[in-house]
């Protein structure tokens, strides 16, 4: 009985140019797959950067709708500080020996803060009316116990990596973030 060419040719293996060629092609998906990695790791300060506002929004409005107390969020869109607190506000108190009413200012306990990667950019486009005048770049953003909150919009920035655009909804108090400068 003959061997057939065939199955002598299943028993060899592979040739070298078939081996040549499989490392060809593993070598060009490892090269794209490099620069895939490369282009993910620099925009990775944005990302961590939107991750981060879209937490403390999340927290602030989740905060005063459990403790029934408005919280402040106070970005600093000069140094990329922000800073979650209870909002300060006043209390009506009597005097437990004379009996008289006094009022007090419960001052605000900061909850949380967080600062941005110093190559990100962070521009507060609207509303200016709630600009703190004496610290210009510093807004305050006030969440209310009923779950809304004030406006805000804004852009976050990486050069030359991209743009992420910042809309708070003053009903829901929820902040929608979107990829690029659409809307502002």
């Amino acid at each position: 009985m003959s061997r057939s060419p065939y199955i002598t040719r299943l028993n060899a293996g592979f040739t070298l140019v078939e081996m040549m060629v499989v490392v060809a092609i593993m070598g060009l998906l490892l090269g794209l797959a490099m620069l895939n990695f490369r282009a993910i790791s620099q925009k990775e300060p944005l990302e961590k950067a939107v991750s981060d506002v879209e937490g403390l929004c999340r927290r602030a409005r989740t905060e005063a709708i459990v403790k029934s107390r408005p919280m402040d969020l106070t970005i600093n869109s000069g140094t990329g500080q922000l800073l979650l607190s209870t909002a300060p506000h006043a209390m009506n108190s009597s005097d437990p020996e004379t009996g008289v009413f006094t009022s007090t200012v419960q001052e605000a306990v900061v909850i949380d803060q967080t600062s941005l990667s110093p190559d990100v950019e962070m521009e507060i486009v609207i509303p200016e009316d709630i600009m703190d005048s004496e610290t210009p770049g510093v807004v305050v953003i006030r969440f209310y116990p009923n779950g809304t909150a004030e406006p805000l919009q804004g852009l976050i920035v990486l050069p030359g990596e991209g743009v992420y655009t910042m809309i708070l909804d003053p009903v829901t108090g929820r902040l929608n973030v979107r990829d690029g400068e659409d809307g502002l």
